[in-house]
């Protein structure tokens, strides 16, 4: 029987910040007709990030503003300029207490697998870009459409937990490290929560949903 998989998330728990919102972002900045439309919609979007199942319409909205038009290769370009930029702030972006149990987890020979509402593939090339070890990724993906990219698959709340059963990765899982009351699908699915640095409201509901059963990693 195979060991079972230790999970953790991307996104505030081993890098700082959203990675996708950063790249995205940066995007819609770069250009004054993308600002400007991503300024006067997201008043009307906003309140759409807030549910795990809304979240996927703004998050491919502004996907799609910040690419479309754009050819293959402009983005891959910008995409790489992203990339050496979050290298140059590898220490910076890094949650060291996070990181280092995963380095002890792979060390330990366990299967380790980092799961994100990310985009996956952004996901693996940023990790790679901050020097640390290949590790399989699952997370959001992308399509073309309406000359842009629009989400295709948004990975985040129970829909982490369809999207690891897709690659043959189901629980029990061994542990589960997250920063976010959004992963509490994962955290009821292990005998090891870990709460990584979460915000007073990620606290707060995973303690009530836990009963303080978790770690909790400072």
């Amino acid at each position: 029987m195979p060991a079972a998989t230790v999970l953790f998330d991307f996104d505030g728990t081993l890098v700082r910040g959203d990675c996708a919102a950063a790249w995205l972002r940066g995007q819609l900045r770069s250009h004054p007709l993308r600002r400007l439309a991503a300024g006067l919609s997201f008043p009307f979007l906003a309140p759409g990030f807030a549910w795990w199942r809304s979240a996927w319409l703004p998050a491919s909205f502004y996907t799609w503003l910040a690419t479309v038009g754009r050819t293959q290769e402009a983005l891959v370009e910008a995409r790489e300029d992203f990339l050496r930029e979050c290298a140059l702030r590898r220490d910076e972006l890094l949650i060291a207490p996070a990181v280092r149990r995963l380095h002890a987890h792979l060390e330990a020979g366990d299967p380790v697998v980092i799961v994100t509402g990310a985009e996956a593939s952004l996901a693996r090339d940023l990790w790679q870009a901050l020097g640390q070890p290949a590790v399989p990724v699952v997370g959001s993906s992308v399509r073309q459409a309406f000359g842009g990219w629009i989400g295709q698959e948004h990975t985040i709340g129970p829909r982490k937990i369809a999207a690891l059963a897709r690659e043959g990765i189901r629980s029990p899982f061994a542990a589960v490290y997250s920063d976010s009351f959004w992963d509490l699908p994962l955290l009821c699915e292990t005998a090891r929560p870990v709460l990584v640095r979460p915000d007073p409201r990620s606290l707060a509901r995973v303690h009530k949903r836990l009963r303080g059963a978790f770690e909790l990693l400072r």
